[in-house]
């Protein structure tokens, strides 16, 4: 029987927090036989249940002692590492280790190398045994060079398509964005793509590395690059502007000619002061998509009058999702400075899970999935993070 991979896009409030699962036998169960964690970060009020997730998967392994077997930090950003001291305060107490980390991203400051360096002492990793400003890599050479990898299980490889980018005369946060890590999931029949914060800059290099080809096999899922951001997905963003007044090439051809993806999807944090995600990059993607039964995803309407945002819950039958499914109150239009809306505005969260078998396949509605968490209530802005001001 061929494998099960399941690569969940955990609910973390505004994050990106993502768990490969993989079970030889091709069956989900409580043990599962490898286990890769791709980024670890989110709000710490939302972020509890997906720590929780991650250990308890951990904790069922039947490894002495237990083990999670790769850690991948896209960048430095708190939103994808934030979590990580959560996490390695609940592994120590089962005892847990993990088996490889790689880290990607320029520039990293000396307190988001600590948070990193607490979670591995916590794991009992080999001090000084990962590289925070590593050089430009990818384990896709091209010239019609198989792609290597950093990490396989059975056929299963986890490959990075590119990783500290260099990105010379532009802002600190493009150089910590842009540089990011472009983890590829890669069973030999799908591919699952988890960008990080990659931006235009990313999506370009990404564009000119495969050339007239697109990414294959093919791309089953897509998380959206940085949570759907508007200012780095475009050429020239502006706070102000029509969308027509954006040049939206690069994303525009990473997304219809280059990855193509099945399905895509975005980590989301309620009413977060980022606005991420943003409808109209989420729709760049969705050409390629899947037909979908009809259902819902919370993002945030960027094209609306100067003095007005928007939250809004969003019909759709593409394969499109986000970890916010619905809004259970409609959204009234608000200030831009007005205080979000008060406890007690609750939300449908849960998991993106993406199914990935081996050669009998899955039937293309069989291969994503929205795993409820609950409903909810809504504690005010969802928490900072070290990130630029504007979606």
């Amino acid at each position: 029987m061929p494998s099960l991979t399941l690569v969940k896009l955990l609910w973390c409030g505004q994050g990106m927090t993502t768990l490969v699962e993989i079970y030889d036998d091709g069956v989900e169960k409580d043990a599962a036989d490898y286990l890769a964690l791709i980024d670890c970060g989110g709000s710490p009020t939302y972020g509890k249940d997906a720590v929780n997730h991650i250990k308890d998967k951990v904790a069922k392994r039947a490894t002495t002692p237990k083990k999670l077997d790769l850690v991948v930090i896209s960048h430095q950003d708190d939103d994808h590492n934030g979590l990580l001291g959560a996490l390695g305060k609940e592994l120590k107490t089962i005892d847990a280790r993990v088996g490889s980390v790689h880290i990607g991203g320029l520039s990293w400051l000396p307190g988001n190398q600590a948070t990193v360096n607490t979670f591995l002492t916590a794991v009992q990793y080999p001090g000084g045994a990962v590289n925070f400003s590593a050089p430009e890599a990818s384990d896709y050479p091209g010239g019609g060079t198989a792609p290597g990898h950093i990490a396989e299980h059975k056929d299963v490889k986890f490959r990075i398509l590119i990783s500290n980018l260099n990105l010379p005369n532009v802002t600190d946060d493009i150089v910590r964005n842009g540089s990011s890590a472009v983890v590829v999931v890669d069973n030999g029949v799908n591919t699952v793509v988890l960008p990080g914060d990659a931006t235009f800059q990313t999506m370009l290099a990404i564009n000119t590395k495969l050339g007239g080809a697109p990414l294959t096999p093919q791309v089953l899922a897509l998380e959206i690059p940085h949570h759907g951001a508007l200012r780095t997905a475009v050429e020239n963003y502006a706070a102000k502007g029509k969308k027509t007044d954006f040049t939206w090439t690069i994303i525009e051809d990473f997304a219809t000619r280059v990855m193509k993806p099945k399905k895509v999807g975005a980590s989301a944090g309620p009413w977060n002061t980022d606005n991420h995600p943003v409808k109209e990059v989420i729709e760049v993607f969705v050409g390629t998509t899947d037909t979908a039964a009809s259902h819902t995803y919370v993002a945030f309407v960027f094209f609306q009058k100067k003095s007005t945002v928007q939250w809004d819950t969003i019909t759709i039958d593409r394969a499109v999702d986000t970890t916010i499914q619905k809004l259970n109150v409609k959204q009234k239009k608000r200030k831009r400075d007005a205080p979000a809306p008060a406890a007690g505005t609750d939300f449908i969260v849960g998991h993106i899970v993406y199914r990935l078998s081996g050669a009998l396949g899955l039937r293309p509605e069989e291969m994503v999935e929205f795993r409820p968490c609950g409903t909810f209530g809504m504690h005010g802005p969802d928490e900072d993070v070290v990130q630029a001001p504007e979606p």
